[in-house]
């Protein structure tokens, strides 16, 4: 689903953010990006979703190599993508209801049957009486589950998510890590970026660690088990 190979990102003449980082996230597969702020995971994460292109080495999603896409061929590779972003990105002239509804819109799957999806999730994240809320009238935490319901009505084939449970309080921050289990379930990849390690340990899933732009992963673990890291890529320098 995702793979990275001796990937190097730097911005303009600055230092290098990522350092010969070679990955690999399997179809159906779940994992935790962790690591301290500035560490890189935002930049990884926007690397999956087309909107980086790495300074050196090689990036392949769903099988093929991302390099030299064209717009519309990168634009039909982002419609199997679903992102959670840190700064949410809803339309503010949209209300609660529409930004859900936004991707199976533009995918052409807006109906009866799609209206029933999107007002069913909005229930499930605990927002059933706010579906005609516009953005600008929610709270952060309100306007972060929106942002997530948005990106999983769709069921994408890889969910890319940047810190989803900042906002959220320690209740409905599980109950959205469940949703997303259960979305992988039937198949879709998540990868979840998140400083929260102590959330982290209570899912039994891998956890991949971001340090000095190098990258460690740790194998699945029980829930309330600190996860114990060991080195798959960290060959800057040499």
């Amino acid at each position: 689903m995702v793979r990275f190979e001796d990937v190097v990102l730097r911005y303009g003449n600055g230092p290098e953010i990522l350092k010969r980082v070679s990955l690999q996230f399997d179809p159906g597969s779940y994992h935790f990006l962790v690591g301290a702020s500035g560490a890189g995971k935002s930049s990884l994460l926007r690397m999956m979703y087309l909107a980086q292109h790495p300074s050196a080495g090689r990036v392949a999603l769903f099988g093929r190599d991302v390099t030299g896409l064209s717009r519309r061929e990168t634009a039909l590779l982002r419609r199997r993508i679903g992102v959670v972003f840190q700064d949410f990105r809803l339309l503010d002239h949209l209300t609660a209801r529409e930004n859900i509804a936004l991707p199976l819109r533009i995918s052409g799957q807006a109906g009866a049957r799609s209206d029933k999806d999107v007002e069913e999730l909005l229930s499930w994240v605990g927002l059933a009486d706010q579906m005609d809320a516009l953005p600008p009238t929610l709270s952060g935490g309100q306007q972060q589950r929106v942002a997530i319901a948005r990106a999983v009505i769709g069921r994408p084939s890889l969910l890319l998510a940047d810190e989803p449970t900042g906002n959220l309080d320690d209740r409905m921050a599980v109950r959205l890590l469940h949703l997303f289990e259960e979305l992988n379930k039937i198949g879709t990849t998540v990868v979840i970026a998140t400083h929260n390690e102590s959330l982290v340990q209570r899912f039994p899933h891998p956890v991949t660690r971001l340090r000095d732009g190098e990258v460690e992963i740790a194998g699945a673990v029980p829930p309330g088990t600190a996860p114990a890291t060991h080195t798959v890529s960290q060959r800057g320098g040499d």
